[in-house]
């Protein structure tokens, strides 16, 4: 008898924590980032872009993106990144493109404002033909430690 009891008392105790305990998937899903953005006609002179076309995903159009350094130059593009929204948003990542494919990655840990908690990580394809650039990839949002 006192092992069936052990048993549903551990049994309810599972059931308990299972709808009461939100798993991490569920607390931040992924979701898609779809853009394609402009970039100043003398970059890396002045290096920024401008996000035109934002699909789906929490980088609005209007957002900006200030390219830090430290390397910008022929074959490649290595860059910190500042991100701002249009509702002063920032997230913060590095960047990487190669001018010889034009094909590279950007990766995104942190942020404040509307993007507190921003994590990203993101294919990027320059378009040699038009100079637009787009981001496709996965975000989701950390919770605050």
């Amino acid at each position: 008898m006192r092992s069936v009891r052990r048993l549903l008392v551990v049994a309810g105790t599972v059931v308990a924590l299972t709808i009461l305990v939100p798993s991490a998937s569920a607390a931040s899903p992924l979701g898609e980032v779809h853009i394609a953005k402009t970039c100043s006609p003398t970059f890396p002179t002045d290096p920024t872009c401008t996000v035109q076309i934002s699909t789906s995903g929490p980088i609005l159009v209007g957002t900006v993106g200030h390219y830090l350094g430290p390397l910008f130059g022929s074959p490649l593009l290595s860059s910190e990144v500042l991100l701002v929204t249009p509702d002063g948003g920032t997230a913060t990542g590095h960047c990487t493109l190669s001018f010889r494919t034009g094909l590279g990655t950007c990766t995104f840990a942190r942020g404040t404002g509307s993007l507190a908690g921003f994590h990203a990580n993101l294919d990027v394809t320059f378009h040699f033909d038009t100079g637009w650039t787009n981001w496709d990839g996965t975000y989701f949002f950390a919770p605050a430690h």
